[in-house]
């Protein structure tokens, strides 16, 4: 059987005893910001919902520099947008190829003649600017009350042709268990638009007829946030329950998360009937938050050098408090548990979006129902405002997957001593080199006939000029 899977990576550091962090706000003055995302040259998009003002005249999305100037509207879209309570502008993500197509996806609720939608549109970059608007969903609600509207967009790592788009059930619990409309769900579509064939509900491919075929799960109430691993692409979404629990799910393709059926781990408005029991073939949450709810809303799967306490570690943000709840994933390699919980950070203001910079730092927006949003910076401290993610040793394995032989190429700008393994999924050593040394570049070959067809990691463990002992993994797969 061929076993084809996307290439993944993890970098695992030990934990750093009595860490201390630094925070600045390199964005400040955001009136009803609501998410973010990074350019490769570290600008800033973002989006403002816009306020409760009829008619609005704050929808937009604006461009900072990486030293936090406005450099422009992007593109305004208070003259076609609903953005009181819930609504408004609200998701955006650049695409993975922003670098050579200028792509950028905006999820906003959108108003024309009285009759509302929810819409994703792409937009191409132009000096700072939008320009050629292509709607790639519109999804017609009519009026609705203004809640329950989920509103994220992300890619996949391992699917760079695909948007995954968050849709609440807008304030209609029963909308969440039917496969014939996409609210209460995670749809799945191609980043222009179509919908996958392989989708788990596909049937016709017409969305408005059976099945809706964009569907990727379902039972949702209001799926805030979601975020992809960049260890093992699993997928983690922030739940917003309706006064009892919050939740944190894996999301798995075809799975039913039990709204309005369940609310945690429980039936629901019930406090002792378990919903594995009423509804075992429900997924239950891997963290729930008890009432008083905390609104969780931003997520971010951390893998990076410059925070390696937080290596396979999902921290979640929530908009009551302000606080990032630190959340240590278990069950390797899946990291499909929660081992532990705790507040790692507690800011001022609600929070909506968490990423992780090109730098390694952890940024944060306050956000929401807000007149002064700002983004936080947090970053370990000492650490100057130049350096990188990756200030040591990088691997690259190319292709990946293969079949008849892969590259895998060591470089760091530092000379180091390293030892490489590859391992089976069982944990057993099928290759191993002894204490190569390089100073900018190795590289070496795997081939198919040493491993044969199978997941496989290559596990390198170096000592750092200061002295310290580090690993780096990176999956490979032989088709």
């Amino acid at each position: 059987m061929r076993i084809i899977l996307a290439f993944l990576c993890i970098i695992l550091w030990e934990q750093v005893a009595g860490q201390t962090y630094t925070m600045t706000t390199p964005v400040t003055g955001l009136y009803y910001p609501v998410a973010f995302d990074f350019a490769p040259d570290g600008r800033y998009f973002i989006t403002l919902k816009g306020d409760d003002g009829s008619p609005n005249t704050s929808a937009r999305i604006v461009v900072y520099s990486p030293t936090g100037s406005l450099l422009s509207t992007f593109y305004d879209l208070s003259d076609s947008t609903i953005s009181n309570f819930e609504r408004g502008v609200l998701g955006i993500t650049l695409d993975p190829a922003f670098s050579t197509n200028h792509y950028v996806y905006v999820y906003y609720n959108h108003l024309k003649n009285g009759s509302q939608a929810l819409r994703v549109v792409r937009f191409t970059e132009n000096s700072n600017t939008g320009t050629d608007p292509v709607v790639l969903l519109h999804i017609p609600v009519g009026s609705i009350q203004g809640n329950h509207v989920g509103g994220n967009i992300h890619f996949r790592p391992s699917e760079p042709n695909r948007l995954y788009v968050s849709i609440g059930e807008i304030a209609v619990p029963s909308n969440a268990q039917l496969k014939t409309n996409p609210f209460g769900k995670f749809l799945r579509i191609g980043s222009d638009g179509t919908i996958p064939a392989d989708n788990p509900f596909y049937d016709d491919g017409n969305p408005l007829t059976g099945n809706d075929d964009r569907i990727w799960s379902y039972g949702h109430r209001n799926a805030f946030d979601f975020t992809f691993s960049t260890v093992t692409d699993t997928m983690y979404s922030s739940e917003n329950g309706a006064s009892s629990w919050d939740e944190v799910n894996v999301i798995t393709k075809g799975h039913n998360y039990g709204w309005q059926q369940c609310e945690g781990n429980y039936v629901y408005a019930s406090g002792s009937q378990l919903c594995e029991t009423s509804y075992p073939s429900n997924t239950e949450p891997v963290s729930v938050w008890s009432s008083p709810l905390p609104a969780l809303t931003g997520m971010l799967f951390y893998s990076g050098t410059v925070m390696p306490e937080f290596n396979n570690h999902l921290l979640v943000a929530d908009n009551i408090y302000g606080r990032i709840h630190d959340l240590t994933l278990g069950n390797s390699p899946s990291y499909d548990i929660v081992s532990s919980r705790v507040v790692w950070k507690d800011l001022p203001g609600g929070l909506t979006t968490l990423k992780q910079g090109s730098d390694g730092c952890i940024y944060a927006m306050k956000g929401g129902y807000t007149t002064t949003g700002n983004i936080t910076k947090i970053c370990p401290e000492g650490l100057s405002a130049s350096s990188g993610v990756n200030r040591h040793v990088q691997m690259n394995i190319s292709p990946n997957p293969f079949t008849d032989k892969c590259v895998i190429t060591l470089t760091s700008p530092e000379a180091v001593k390293a030892d490489l393994k590859v391992v089976n999924v069982l944990g057993s050593v099928v290759y191993s080199t002894h204490r190569n040394e390089f100073s900018t570049k190795y590289t070496f070959e795997l081939e198919q006939d040493m491993l044969g067809t199978g997941v496989y990691f290559c596990s390198m463990t170096y000592t750092t000029s200061a002295g310290r002992s580090e690993r780096l993994i990176k999956k490979v797969v032989v088709e």
